[in-house]
């Protein structure tokens, strides 16, 4: 069976453990949707319009995570964090969300499971959704890690190194390196 490792952890409250995964690989703003503008400011004169517009910021969030769950997925990959008003909401959809993914961890698992990355979510038709056996976390040593097996392409593995020092792991690393290049050569 084909593995693929994500060197992150599941957050509190999340599903520890998701069968047969519809995952949705993005790359998003998960934050409170701010006006970005150079040295822009609101004055206001009240606590009730301070909240006025906290409460419209919560709501836009709240409405670009129920575009996100219109997709059928059971699992969020995001390249960016993401807040708690937004992972509170995929928990209590019983959405695994996974905030902060490095960008090689998300273009190899948008890859081996078959995926796109996507960055709007109008059009649910136009998200290509990775998809797995199994997702759940896992310890190595004292490292928690996320396990994808049974991914859709079948064609990627995880090497997991682990040394007493990072000299050795250096050593090792390079060990592979030389066999890759080796491996790479040959003609089957």
């Amino acid at each position: 069976m084909w593995r693929f490792i994500l060197d992150k952890k599941i957050g509190l409250g999340q599903p520890k453990r998701i069968e047969n995964a519809k995952i949705l690989v993005a790359n998003t703003a998960m934050d409170t949707d701010k006006v970005k503008i150079y040295g822009a400011r609101v004055r206001v004169d009240s606590m009730t319009k301070v909240a006025q517009i906290e409460g419209a910021e919560k709501e836009k969030m709240k409405e670009k995570v129920q575009k996100i769950i219109g997709h059928g997925i059971n699992c969020f990959v995001n390249r960016q964090l993401i807040y708690n008003f937004p992972e509170e909401l995929f928990a209590d959809a019983g959405i695994l969300a996974i905030e902060h993914a490095d960008f090689d961890g998300i273009e190899r698992l948008a890859l081996v499971t078959g995926g796109e990355i996507a960055s709007t979510f109008d059009n649910p038709d136009s998200v290509k959704l990775g998809h797995c056996k199994l997702i759940e976390e896992i310890m190595i040593g004292e490292d928690k890690l996320i396990h994808f097996s049974g991914v859709e392409m079948g064609q990627a593995c995880t090497i997991v190194l682990r040394g007493a020092s990072h000299h050795v792991l250096d050593e090792a690393e390079r060990s592979l390196q030389g066999f890759y290049s080796v491996v790479g050569g040959l003609r089957w």
